[in-house]
């Protein structure tokens, strides 16, 4: 990654390092970190997306940061043996899959939709202009896409 997608997306690299580092430099300012990295791309760094859900957001994750970052480095490890292990013997979600993706989420330059169809034949991909905080700040899109995917 470089230029815009490093700058939005430098918080994966750093989430995947080894146990330690990202956990103390995270837990310094965890407000500071998760606030910014929730942003939308178009308003301020560091400030979270406007919703009554921010604040609890940020709460859980301080609480949350070896989780987070167990999550993230999982992601980036052991993950990528299982996809690859799945692919390699072609195992695909036999289930309707409906993603919800960020309008923005094209700055990180790649296609989306491509990759959640090769692992879900049955995808409906929309993507959505809002921020971080998907359920709040788009309800009826939200409500709209889970009644459309259980009537799959």
């Amino acid at each position: 990654m470089h230029g815009v997608s490093a700058a939005v997306g430098f918080h994966l690299y750093l989430l995947a390092q080894p146990p330690g580092l990202p956990e103390r430099l995270i837990s310094a300012a965890p407000d500071a970190f998760f606030g910014h990295t929730s942003s939308t791309p178009g308003r301020p760094a560091g400030e979270p997306s406007r919703t009554r859900s921010a604040a609890a957001y940020l709460a859980a994750c301080r609480e949350a940061v070896p989780s987070i970052v167990a999550d993230f480095r999982a992601s980036a490890r052991v993950d990528v043996e299982h996809d690859r292990a799945d692919r390699a013997a072609g195992n695909t979600l036999r289930l309707p899959v409906s993603v919800l993706q960020q309008d923005w989420g094209a700055a990180l330059g790649f296609d989306a939709a491509a990759l959640w169809r090769a692992w879900a034949p049955d995808l409906v991909h929309t993507t959505v202009t809002c921020g971080h905080f998907v359920a709040e700040e788009a309800p009826d899109v939200v409500a709209k896409a889970l009644r459309e995917l259980v009537g799959r």
